[in-house]
């Protein structure tokens, strides 16, 4: 019988399931990419599955953030008739929500210097591609908690 690795014993000691992106973030999605891209960016153990909904919105800002940027590099900030651009408001919002939500994240520069200068743990090895995987492609095989 072959032996099962590691990550799929799902209360192995000391493994942690990185939380997964909600049902809401379908696969193939920008926003599902941005929450992996996160989540992968991080400690396994650095976001709570309470964080996922905040997370999700996160992702959603960003998305809206590029496109609002891609619509004003398109556009100009100043429509012919001298009116401001439309993407002006949309790229104001999601910045802001951005900002409020990388704080309450904890993935801000500040977040980030406050935790290595109290000697927190040592850097883990990046997740494995098959990880990566199963969390875009929106598939649950039962083997991990949320």
């Amino acid at each position: 019988m072959p032996r099962r690795s590691s990550s799929a014993i799902p209360f192995a000691p000391g493994h942690v399931a990185r939380i997964s992106p909600p049902d809401d973030l379908p696969a193939g999605s920008p926003e599902r990419g941005v929450f992996v891209d996160l989540v992968a960016g991080c400690r396994a153990d650095f976001f709570e599955v309470t964080d996922a909904p905040l997370l999700a919105t996160y992702s959603r800002a960003v998305v809206t953030e590029r496109a609002a940027s891609a619509g004003l590099k398109e556009d100009g900030y100043v429509l012919r008739d001298g009116k401001p651009s439309p993407w002006l408001p949309i790229l104001q919002a999601a910045t802001r929500t951005l900002s409020t939500y990388s704080r309450m994240l904890r993935l801000n520069p500040s977040a980030r210097a406050s935790a290595s200068a109290a000697g927190r743990r040592e850097p883990e090895p990046p997740m494995s591609y098959y990880q990566r995987q199963k969390l875009l492609e929106a598939r649950d095989d039962g083997d991990e908690p949320n």
